[in-house]
């Protein structure tokens, strides 16, 4: 058999393709332009409040949906709680360089300043205190006047400072009503009767009482205009400063995180479950519903801070003699990175 040349002209089209190509490839490699290589993740570590539970929901849904990624993070989470110096206390963590942010109570950062340490809040994860004071209807406890010669349990620090000072506002004379220190987050002293009433979390412990088949009546100390941030994000003045590009893109990543668990606590609460297996999913489910109610109430963003609280809180530290004088409170909060961030 004999076999046919290509035509000529068919033989000129597939050259021609060819040149086409290879000129194509040459102007695409005189141009010098390879692929952008990835700038390496920002690297920083987050001092949790708490150990692993719902407290924590919207790093861990920022960490699990990629929040931190997107904003080219890796972030390493780091579970509070107590270890064996006692409280891990997120002021301290942060002003010692051990982390790059932390969570902190407002009442602890001012104090933190006011010992030197350069620590400053940057936004809040709870628009309302939890604080509350907890009791069985049995004590008939419904109004501040009702504490009058009740057993009170109340931690040391913030918590008895808040509660003396919802005492003074009620013209309720502390002598009457004097708390009693609280040395654990147990609930076993009120389910027995040992004491009236509880000054706790009506997130936490007000949900385990009624887990527990105790109900319990809930006085919330906001309501009465007692009210200061539980859960402040901190990071330092340095940080904020000289690397301010870094302090925005985390801001961002947790606020997206937190708006994450809010748009689906379901989601939410098996991401925190997964940090502690051990943990009951329907009851970090109930408190973290809970929780979301003080994220983000009705006409408020997520992070946002309000001046009146901060000024609220550095008085009252001063007239319950915590502070030996008042501090510079400009420079312990800043809503500069809240500014620059509308989307929340």
């Amino acid at each position: 058999m004999v076999k046919r040349l290509p035509h000529r002209g068919a033989r000129l089209r597939r050259l021609s393709y060819v040149n086409v190509i290879l000129l194509l490839l040459l102007a695409a490699c005189s141009t010098g332009q390879a692929t952008p290589t990835p700038a390496p993740k920002d690297s920083v570590k987050l001092q949790l409040n708490w150990v692993y539970d719902y407290s924590s929901a919207g790093f861990f849904a920022a960490e699990k949906n990629g929040r931190f990624s997107e904003q080219n993070l890796n972030v390493e989470l780091i579970a509070g709680g107590f270890d064996d110096q006692g409280y891990i206390d997120g002021t301290e963590r942060v002003s010692s360089g051990a982390a790059d942010f932390g969570v902190a109570s407002a009442d602890s950062v001012i104090q933190a300043r006011a010992n030197g340490k350069p620590v400053v809040g940057i936004a809040v994860l709870t628009q309302n205190s939890p604080l509350a004071i907890l009791s069985l209807p049995a004590a008939n406890i419904r109004t501040p006047q009702d504490l009058v010669g009740k057993k009170v349990l109340v931690s040391e620090g913030g918590a008895t400072q808040l509660y003396n000072t919802l005492l003074t506002a009620q013209g309720i004379d502390l002598a009457s009503a004097k708390p009693l220190p609280r040395f654990d987050s147990g609930i076993e002293q009120l389910i027995k009767g040992e004491i009236d009433a509880l000054v706790a979390w009506n997130i936490n412990e007000a949900i385990e009482l009624s887990e527990r088949g105790s109900p319990p009546s809930i006085m919330l100390l906001s309501d009465y205009g007692i009210n200061s941030y539980e859960l402040v994000l901190i990071t330092t003045e340095k940080m904020a400063t000289e690397n301010p590009d870094l302090v925005t893109r985390f801001l961002k990543a947790t606020f997206k995180g937190w708006n994450d668990v809010i748009a689906n606590p379901n989601q939410a609460v098996d991401y925190v479950v997964s940090y502690d297996p051990k943990l009951n999913r329907d009851a970090q489910l109930r408190r973290l519903n809970e929780l979301t109610k003080l994220v983000k109430p009705a006409n408020t963003k997520v992070g946002d801070m309000r001046p009146d609280l901060w000024s609220f809180t550095h008085q009252m530290l001063q007239t319950q003699g915590a502070l030996d004088g008042p501090i510079e409170l400009g420079r312990a909060y800043s809503t500069l990175f809240l500014d620059v961030i509308p989307d929340r």
